[in-house]
């Protein structure tokens, strides 16, 4: 019985240090809203530390164009996320016309965007330390080709 509990212990400890590692960096979250008849309505919310894992598994050819374009602002990008981690939260960018509005903004650490139009909600919050190592990640691919 004591090698039962002892069994479950390791189960239930293993359990939560791997919650703790993958919530570490924060979560992505997505919605979409298509606001017609029948339309999509997408709650997607992952682990921001599942993204670079799962670029891994990206064939490196599928993301060379992408490495290519990115590496020349990789200074810009390195500048500015922990810049941006350090400034206090508030709005980046706000874009209003008829019948749409575009907000960006800093919530704690990560960047949220918020868009809305005659068709379509979106809502994207992507935590900063988590883009920027999977930017890395994406520019180091055009080096290994």
């Amino acid at each position: 019985m004591i090698l039962l509990a002892k069994l479950g212990v390791g189960v239930l400890g293993t359990a939560m240090v791997a919650g703790a590692a993958l919530s570490s960096e924060g979560f992505i979250a997505v919605k979409v809203h298509e606001k017609v008849a029948n339309g999509t309505h997408l709650t997607l919310i992952v682990p921001a530390a599942l993204v670079p894992a799962t670029l891994h598994f990206v064939p490196k050819k599928d993301l060379k164009d992408a490495g290519r374009d990115i590496r020349p602002y990789l200074p810009v990008i390195d500048a500015a996320i922990p810049a941006l981690e350090d400034c206090p939260d508030g709005v980046l960018v706000e874009v209003r016309d008829p019948g749409e509005h575009v907000l960006i903004q800093k919530i704690g650490g990560s960047v949220v965007i918020d868009v809305k139009d005659h068709e379509d909600i979106v809502h994207v919050s992507v935590p900063l330390r988590a883009a920027q190592s999977s930017i890395h990640q994406i520019a180091e691919a055009n080096e290994m080709m």
